[in-house]
């Protein structure tokens, strides 16, 4: 019995060694190559070391964005025990002012590895260096840093949590920015710690690309405040802001208002996120004069002292009316584009024919995307001349029937006061490796001449006009001479004009004699002021005032431009908010909202302003400028249609007053296509 039981014990001790041979046979020899790989893998696993994301900087040099070096924190559930447990959550307690059962929580209902802390800063994580745990270790986190907040959020974009650009400059340039991620071979032992680097097949990471924006820090500061400051004085929607260089193309500052915080873009609508200064296409309504006009000009169709009969604000075409808030009779191509008349600058365009018409807009960018480097841009829609009606081109005139981008305007708007040119806007300065070393530069780029050079220097002249003397007196600085245009334009709203809802814009350049800053303006929806006048032509001179007093350098000849109050600073003073009308009409808003100015039948021998004499006769027109002591000029008979001083200007001894009269009826024709 005990031999038997000797026996099978021997046998089954026999069988267990053959079984020990075999595996370690299996081992050694038959999958010999297998299982060294697996404890090499596991004595010699590799470390994948992430690369920095590459900064980025402003025209200054000025951090805009950058990766912060930051660590997360892990534990190993199966390496622990109770000692190694209350060790970790006493000292992590302690740093991060935690209760010790949140930690103990977490590690004792975990499985295989859990992260007890995640994107550490690197100054808190120093303090956890002396804890030394088996099963606790820790990786590197970046986390992507904007140190000024919403500041130029919509030129920057953000990253998602895989730190890969989404939106900006962020996406469209990810290639760049994403560095080569680092590699070492360390040997580890049974229980993961590490024992040395094999230095000889290990590679350090190298962060990604610094890239140098064209955009200034305090420019875009003063841009992104003024917008803000801007739709809570006058209320609306939105509002979008461009400063650009009308020479080169260089951006200086982009914001759209309302913005968002890239480092938290998850808790802002995609409303705020939207870069509308690209994405969204409007009609720009009187704004669109300026290029009319330019095209008018270059090709000799017009005069800028031509006497145009602007038909007292009210025009058909069509039995469509044209209408201007501020009717006047007559106009000269000067005055249409000063007081922003659309009646007169109707008129004037059906002296271009249509393919010549078309031509220019196109060479001015219009329903092309400019190609700046920012995603999502819009090409915008102009009409092909095939499709043009009857109403097509007068409407084109003065801003309809067309959609631009604001950055294709300001681009617009930089050639008609550049010389001519229209050139490649570009916001990517340069770009150099993470040692500084240059990589490659933009270089301005003039895409095409739109107009002569003799063109732009006469409508810069004239726009210089409309500031100092006309709707955009309110962008008007003390010291710097600016040119520009306002514009207002009914937005679509159910398919039809709303005369509740629309866009107020001004576009701006200075110096006027030698313009190195273009700024465009747009309010959507202003509650108080509607006008492009009221509301975007004061924004834009807080903006430029406010840029010329932080960089000395912007203009650096200033003189006091001595000025006359005229009649028109007058009214634009007095100009409310204009009651909800019930009625819908189409494409009848001019600038400003200016009441005709009442002939005066008698005047104060001491009055020392010039009166306004228009539809004066001529007999009453000579008694009263006998009575006030003004020589004058008359040609023609009739009544009075033009004169030479400004109504309301001051009264200089020995001036000349020059007057036309024309026959009450008698009508300045003008063709239609």
């Amino acid at each position: 019995m005990i031999n038997s039981r000797a026996l099978i014990l021997t046998g089954i001790l026999l069988a267990i060694f053959v079984a020990l041979i075999a595996k370690l046979f299996t081992i050694q020899i038959a999958k010999h190559e297998y299982y060294s790989l697996v404890a090499d893998r596991q004595q010699n696993k590799p470390l994948i070391v992430k690369a920095e994301r590459g900064i980025i900087k402003d025209a200054n040099g000025e951090v805009l964005s950058f990766t912060s070096d930051n660590i997360s924190f892990f534990v190993d559930t199966r390496m622990m025990n109770p000692t190694r447990i209350d060790s970790i959550v006493i000292a992590f307690s302690r740093v991060f002012n935690k209760p010790q059962k949140y930690y103990r929580k977490i590690i004792e209902q975990g499985t295989a590895n859990v992260c007890i802390e995640k994107k550490v800063p690197m100054e808190t994580a120093l303090a956890l260096r002396k804890v030394v745990v088996e099963g606790l270790f820790h990786q590197e986190d970046f986390s992507r840093i904007y140190p000024y907040g919403n500041l130029a959020s919509h030129v920057l974009g953000f990253v998602n949590r895989d730190l890969t650009g989404v939106e900006g400059i962020e996406k469209i340039y990810e290639n760049k920015l994403t560095g080569k991620d680092g590699y070492y071979s360390i040997e580890r032992d049974v229980l993961g710690r590490v024992i040395s680097v094999d230095e000889k097949i290990s590679n350090a990471a190298v962060p990604g690309n610094q890239i140098y924006l064209t955009i200034n820090k305090n420019y875009q500061k003063i841009l992104e405040e003024e917008l803000a400051a801007g739709l809570r004085k006058f209320g609306g929607e939105s509002a979008v802001g461009i400063v650009m260089n009308p020479n080169s193309g260089e951006i200086y500052a982009l914001a759209n208002s309302p913005d968002f915080d890239p480092a938290s873009y998850e808790l802002f609508s995609a409303n705020s996120r939207r870069n509308r200064a690209l994405t969204d296409t409007f009609e720009p309504g009187s704004t669109m004069k300026s290029i009319t006009l330019s095209i008018l000009l270059d090709q000799n169709l017009v005069d800028e002292n031509e006497l145009i009969n602007t038909e007292n604000g009210r025009y058909y075409i069509k039995n469509v009316p044209i209408l201007d808030t501020h009717p006047k009779e007559f106009l000269t191509v000067r005055g249409i584009l000063e007081q922003s008349s659309n009646v007169g600058m109707a008129k004037l365009s059906a002296r271009i024919d249509d393919d010549t018409f078309y031509k220019y807009l196109r060479d001015f960018g219009f329903g092309n995307a400019t190609q700046v480097e920012l995603p999502s841009e819009a090409s915008g829609l102009l009409k092909k001349p095939r499709t043009f009606s009857l109403l097509t081109k007068p409407f084109l005139s003065f801003g309809y029937e067309i959609a631009l981008t604001p950055l294709q305007l300001t681009c617009a708007f930089s050639a008609l006061i550049n010389g001519g040119n229209l050139v490649q806007p570009y916001i990517v300065k340069k770009l150099s490796d993470h040692k500084g070393n240059l990589i490659e530069e933009t270089q301005p780029k003039k895409i095409r001449t739109v107009i002569s050079k003799s063109t732009s220097d006469r409508i810069t002249n004239l726009m210089v006009g409309a500031v100092e003397h006309g709707t955009g007196s309110a962008a008007r600085l003390e010291n710097v001479l600016v040119g520009g245009k306002t514009g207002t334009a009914q937005r679509l709203v159910n398919n039809s004009y709303s005369s509740s809802f629309h866009n107020s814009s001004f576009i701006g350049f200075f110096p006027a004699d030698s313009p190195t800053v273009v700024c465009f303006i747009l309010v959507n929806s202003p509650k108080t002021g509607t006008y492009g006048g009221v509301v975007a032509a004061p924004i834009f001179h807080n903006i430029a005032k406010r840029m010329i007093e932080t960089d000395l350098n912007l203009v650096p000849n200033k003189n006091k431009i001595e000025r006359k109050l005229n009649l028109t600073d007058q009214l634009i003073a007095e100009i409310k908010t204009p009651p909800a009308k019930k009625t819908t009409t189409f494409a009848n808003v001019a600038d400003i909202s200016v009441k005709n100015i009442p002939a005066r039948k008698s005047f104060d021998k001491k009055s020392s302003t010039v009166p306004n004499l228009l539809n004066q006769s001529m007999r009453d027109a000579i008694a009263l400028l006998t009575d006030l002591g003004l020589k004058y000029n008359i040609t023609g008979t009739g009544k009075v249609v033009w004169q030479s001083l400004e109504p309301g200007s001051s009264i200089v001894p020995g001036t000349e007053c020059v007057i036309k009269c024309e026959p009450s009826s008698k009508k300045v024709k003008s063709s239609m296509n």
